[in-house]
């Protein structure tokens, strides 16, 4: 029996409508201060099939927990997804994206969204939702993204004079 892959909690997503005017009122009133936003464009599997997808994002520098901010500059992806485009996520770091995408698909979250690599596998990140939990999506986080995403959280934090405690440490392993 294989064991189940590790996952672990390190951000909530909230998708908004203006990057900037969402950094601007929210981090005041939570006292939160922002890494530099970045935008990617990358494909992504849908139930449309592989479609184009372009984000603006950011993070809080305080954490972890983080909070991550999204504007949906092409949001053609998530129209025909349950919920429709306002995705409100649970991020989770795993080390096995592969296995914890079937895990959870086997635990009735169905996988609604995925990076996709070039021979039509997942990749990077998946998104999974499950009827019971309407509006909360679990996205699954690879280890080849989070060193990216950690550098650039702790390089905006220092930068800031922010204290960093890095979401993706790996509990050490016991003998």
């Amino acid at each position: 029996m294989s064991s189940k892959p590790m996952l672990k909690l390190y951000h909530t997503g909230i998708i908004v409508d203006s990057l900037q005017n969402a950094m601007d009122t929210m981090g005041p009133a939570l006292d939160l201060m922002w890494a530099p936003p970045r935008t990617s464009t990358v494909p992504m599997l849908c139930p449309d099939g592989v479609v184009g997808r372009e984000v603006r994002f950011t993070y809080s520098l305080q954490g972890p927990h983080y909070i991550e901010l999204l504007e949906q500059i092409d949001a053609t992806p998530y129209l025909n997804l349950t919920g429709g485009r306002r995705v409100h996520h649970l991020g989770y770091f795993t080390d096995d994206l592969v296995g914890a995408a079937a895990d959870l698909e086997r635990r009735g979250y169905r996988r609604e969204l995925s990076g996709v690599d070039e021979n039509g596998g997942i990749a990077r990140a998946t998104f999974h939702y499950n009827a019971e939990a309407p509006g909360m999506w679990i996205e699954l986080v690879s280890h080849e993204i989070a060193a990216e995403i950690g550098d650039w959280i702790r390089e905006a934090a220092e930068a800031n004079g922010v204290p960093f405690q890095d979401p993706f440490a790996l509990p050490a392993k016991t003998a």
